[in-house]
């Protein structure tokens, strides 16, 4: 048992101790809580004597909290416990209210029957990670084959086994469960055999990625929490201040960057806007292959490092070389023994058996690395031909239930196309993609494009959207007869992600207008909207990947900070340019110049 304390006068001491409540705390300006652990790491664990962890730095932050907005002198009490049910057991059967349990709980229904929770101070998202190898299963076929053999993996009394039982009773399925300690690391313990599986947290498990870890995480039971809270008994009222504590100005953001200390800032923030997209499963994908090709970017620096060591090698050799000559020649013109120059020749032959050697070694690093990169595209390449089966079935589906359908108005008959319409250009996307000479970089085509057409397809795409939230869009083409030669999928690209953005960040019964200039060398695009605008920050940042602006979308639609990287990408292989007017509070307006040939 580990126990920190404030260092107090005596008459002060004794009033702390008396003050256990929130209440009484007020009243006395001192009070002590009881602080019930269990390593759980990386939230809670004691490390040379002192606690370290994300709860400890809390507590920490919290102490100094009351002691500023309150005058409380909070006296903290470290009660090393058995394990997380003994943790529990002492909080719920406490007739104490200063009591309180952290390592990393997280706030479930049935828990918060029997304690108090505190608000959670981090997402809680659990995914199902099986042994290295393991192919991941889709269907419930699959699902029940993969479980006849495997292993459960899990800690006594956890959230974790609570699942583990929800997938034997959801699945009827059968399978033995192994009980580590709660100090132990769960992946490592899949790691250690290949018919293995169990429930980890999402941050651990993208910290085992990032960190070149190689497990499989299945699609399956992909589990969206309440979070992580502090609990403590249900009669006491120390979360009133605790909450107000997590919601502080001043002291929320450094619960934060604790949190991104022990998690890294990276992937705590990712955390957040995984929890909070609509589609969870995606996220997770994403930011995976983010961490994957992060790693090989590594891999390919190395590789630039090695390469630029060899070649300094190579040089510093061949100065070698020039000297030992130099010397060889100088040792005959002095008439050097042959013993002599027989030792150097013997040097030399041994260099350059170590150079050959280094030699052999960096080209296969190099052949490693390309192996690599080969991989990767050929993951891409599988995984856009998978898409296109079920996208060809939608394009089929929607034309047959366009041809089937009869005394439907002309408005739902419109819909039914369009769906069609999108899964169409989205198999177009990827038949592009799969095209090998087109893989590693965009071929530009060069195809007839009515601009008036292309205007009246974006503006049906975005009727739905723009009604919902009551935006006029005003249609302002040139002549009907107007063809300009370019790629049409590109340019569709670039108007739909300027629209998509002017309908997501107007407000309710505003407008946007998207009209065209036809000249007699190039068309003007111009998409206006009557938005919040961008601030002098903003355009220093916008085409930057992943980066999220001041703005925020006006109906609560996600934003991936993509959209304008994608734009000004696409509109400079069209050869084209790209230029925005927008004052803060006065709405932007893009211009999108492209050659009519």
């Amino acid at each position: 048992m580990v126990r920190l304390a404030l260092f107090l006068p005596l008459t002060m001491l004794f009033s702390a101790v008396g003050a256990q409540s929130w209440e009484e705390a007020q009243k006395t300006h001192a009070a002590s809580l009881d602080l019930a652990w269990y390593t759980s790491r990386p939230f809670i664990e004691e490390v040379n004597g002192e606690m370290k962890g994300i709860e400890a730095d809390m507590m920490l932050e919290f102490q100094e909290f009351l002691k500023e907005r309150y005058q409380v002198q909070l006296t903290i009490n470290w009660i090393e416990d058995v394990n997380f049910p003994g943790i529990m057991n002492r909080v719920k059967t406490s007739n104490q209210p200063n009591v309180f349990g952290i390592s990393a709980f997280s706030i479930t229904e049935e828990r918060a029957r029997e304690m108090k929770f505190t608000k959670p101070y981090l997402p809680d998202i659990t995914v199902l990670v099986s042994s290295e190898g393991t192919p991941i299963v889709s269907t419930l076929e699959d699902i029940e084959d993969f479980m006849i053999d495997k292993v459960a993996v899990t800690i006594k009394s956890t959230t974790y086994e609570h699942m583990l039982f929800d997938l034997k009773n959801q699945l009827g399925a059968t399978f033995k469960m192994e009980y580590i300690p709660s100090g132990d690391n769960i992946l490592e313990a899949i790691a250690k055999a290949d018919n293995r599986f169990g429930f980890i947290d999402l941050p651990i498990y993208l910290k085992l990625i990032q960190n070149g870890g190689s497990l499989t995480r299945q699609n399956f039971f992909t589990i969206r929490g309440d979070g992580y809270g502090i609990i403590m008994p249900l009669h006491s009222d120390w979360d009133v201040p605790f909450n107000e504590f997590l919601k502080d100005l001043k002291y929320g953001p450094r619960v934060e960057e604790s949190i991104s200390k022990y998690l890294g800032e990276e992937l705590y923030r990712a955390i957040d806007e995984i929890y909070n997209s609509e589609s969870l499963s995606t996220s997770i994908l994403t930011k995976e292959k983010e961490l994957q090709n992060q790693l090989i970017r590594n891999a390919n620096q190395e590789l630039e490092q090695e390469q630029s060591v060899k070649k300094y090698l190579i040089i510093g050799m061949i100065i070698i070389l020039f000297f030992l000559i130099v010397v060889i020649v100088l040792y005959l013109k002095n008439r050097k023994s042959k013993r002599e120059l027989s030792y150097q020749k013997r040097q030399i032959e041994k260099q350059q058996k170590a150079i050959a050697i280094k030699n052999e070694q960096l080209t296969n690093r190099n052949n490693q690395l390309i192996s690599i990169n080969e991989e990767k595209n050929n993951l891409v390449s599988i995984l856009a031909h998978d898409m296109r089966s079920p996208l060809g079935q939608i394009i089929g589906l929607a034309g047959a239930l366009k041809s089937q359908l009869e005394n439907v108005d002309d408005d739902h008959m419109e819909m039914v196309g369009q769906i069609g319409k999108s899964a169409y250009r989205l198999n177009q996307m990827i038949t592009k993609m799969l095209d090998e000479n087109s893989l590693d970089k965009h071929e530009i085509l060069h195809e007839p494009v009515y601009v008036s057409q292309l205007l009246e397809d974006i503006v049906k795409r975005y009727g739905l959207v723009s009604n919902k939230k009551n935006i006029e869009i005003e249609l302002n083409p040139c002549s009907h007869q107007y063809i300009i030669s370019t790629d049409h999928l590109l340019l569709l690209q670039v108007l739909e992600n300027l629209m998509s953005n002017a309908v997501k960040f107007s407000p309710v019964n505003s407008k946007i207008v998207i009209s065209a200039e036809c000249k007699e060398e190039e068309v003007v695009f111009q998409i206006q909207d009557q938005g919040p605008g961008f601030t002098e920050s903003d355009k220093q940042m916008m085409f930057a990947r992943y980066q999220k602006l001041s703005a925020k979308p006006t109906a609560g639609e996600s934003s991936t900070g993509l959209g304008l990287s994608i734009v000004k990408k696409y509109v400079e292989q069209l050869k084209g340019n790209l230029k925005l007017e927008s004052e803060p509070n006065r709405g932007s307006c893009f211009f999108v110049t492209i050659p009519k040939s």
